[in-house]
């Protein structure tokens, strides 16, 4: 036999490792190792010189995660020299006769978006095809779908897996979900949904609160009976008054000389309110109206009027209403003058005269002023309401910003309507 033959020679291997035979007498200076990839893998002592035909069992404790097949190399050290022929590990299957059955293990475990996802780590088998399989609420088998395995610095391996959840798998009593290796019944993870209850003090908490919006709820309907039982108690009192003084003045005119039929109209006749001619409002003349904060025009989806160091001006909930004084004129566009902004940093808003959609055009004036124009797409067009709509805004109290419980978006500090024409001269 040629002294360039490895003296070992590799017969087997099995859940022991690789056993081993000697061709003949050998003494290694140290153990006996196994390296895949220059990663030692195994190793084993031997007592003394190693005789011809005499058999080595080495163990494999570990493999790296490496692509297939994977060669060990028999050896003393990693630079040589080799004992034995290189070992091939082709499958996954022969890497997991060596090491035996393995239980990664299960960390990062949560529950997003309806997937139970998380990641496994086997730091002895890096050569794992990683098969798992979920039991849900101890009566359903699902697959679980798993990444192909990284390698890890130390040896081993790691990968990614999810689960998808239905609907149907949340019932009454929450979600248990038991994660097992395929081919083994050991539990590898847990996972448990309970239904969502409140614990003792919140519901101490809640039935507090409860008990106190039902006093509050009490209370104001007591006051509420009680302040209107006083104004009816006062319009008694002065529809009782009324009758007194009329009978009062009706028995003294009928007691003087005029006859009573006469003396009962002259009453009458007095206490008759006389008839007032009610003006019609006037139409807008001039080739704009202007509307202030406290204009009537400001219709449906404004708070009251208020006023600061800048003027007066009224904010608006999420959407507005402006009357037209001119419904009749066609408006050429609309002006609206912005003071005060919340929940944007610019207004944000859209616009229709009577539900057709407008041109909005805005210019900053200032910080927080702004003056808008909107202009319909067709040309001047009658108008009886101008219909804003703000696409940001807010409650001050639900933001935590202040006490105030409104919803605001926009301040107007004025509008105005600007008419194609003027109207013709009365002759």
């Amino acid at each position: 036999m040629s002294d360039a033959t490895p003296p070992l020679l590799v017969v087997g291997a099995g859940r022991e490792g690789l056993r081993l035979r000697a061709l003949r007498p050998v003494a290694p200076d140290g153990p006996i190792r196994i390296f895949c990839r220059g990663i030692e893998v195994g190793r084993a002592v031997p007592t003394g010189p190693v005789e011809a035909e005499a058999v080595l069992d080495i163990p494999v404790t570990r493999l790296p995660c490496v692509p297939l097949p994977a060669l060990l190399r028999i050896a003393a050290a990693p630079e040589g020299p080799e004992l034995a022929d290189s070992w091939p590990v082709a499958t996954a299957a022969e890497a997991l006769a060596l090491l035996g059955p393995t239980r990664p293990r299960i960390e990062d475990l949560r529950l997003e978006h309806g997937m139970l996802r998380g990641t496994g780590i086997d730091r002895v088998n890096g050569l794992l095809q990683p098969a798992l399989h979920a039991i849900i609420n101890g009566s359903t088998a699902r697959a679980v779908q798993a990444d192909p395995p990284v390698p890890l610095a130390e040896g081993g391996c790691a990968f990614r897996f999810a689960l998808a959840l239905e609907a149907a798998d949340l019932n009454g009593s929450g979600l248990a979900v038991t994660l097992q290796a395929m081919g083994s019944r050991a539990i590898l993870a847990r996972f448990a949904l309970g239904p969502s209850l409140p614990g003792t003090e919140r519901l101490a908490e809640l039935e507090e609160r409860l008990l106190r919006l039902e006093q509050a709820g009490d209370a104001a309907r007591l006051a509420g009976q009680a302040v209107l039982d006083r104004q009816l108690r006062l319009q008694q009192e002065r529809i009782d008054a009324f009758i007194d003084a009329a009978a009062t003045l009706l028995l003294d005119r009928l007691a003087g000389d005029e006859a009573p039929a006469t003396a009962l109209r002259r009453l009458i006749a007095a206490a008759s309110p006389e008839t007032e001619e009610v003006a019609e409002t006037a139409p807008a003349e001039g080739a704009e109206a202007v509307l202030n904060p406290r204009d009537p025009g400001f219709d449906l989806g404004w708070h009251g009027p208020e006023e600061d160091e800048a003027g007066p001006f009224r904010w608006m909930t999420l959407q507005g209403l402006l009357r037209n004084p001119a419904p009749l004129r066609p408006v050429a566009a609309a002006l609206v003058e912005i003071g005060h902004l919340y929940g944007a940093p610019a207004p944000v808003l859209e616009a229709s005269f009577d539900g057709a959609p407008c041109l909005v055009e805005v210019e900053r004036r200032g910080p927080h002023h702004f003056s808008l124009r909107i202009t319909p797409p067709g040309g001047p067009m009658p108008c009886r309401l101008l219909r804003l709509h703000s696409r940001a805004g807010g409650s001050p109290l639900e933001d935590g910003v202040s006490g105030d419980e409104r919803v605001l978006s926009v301040a107007v500090t004025g509008a105005a309507f600007a008419y194609a024409e003027e109207p013709a001269a009365p002759r």
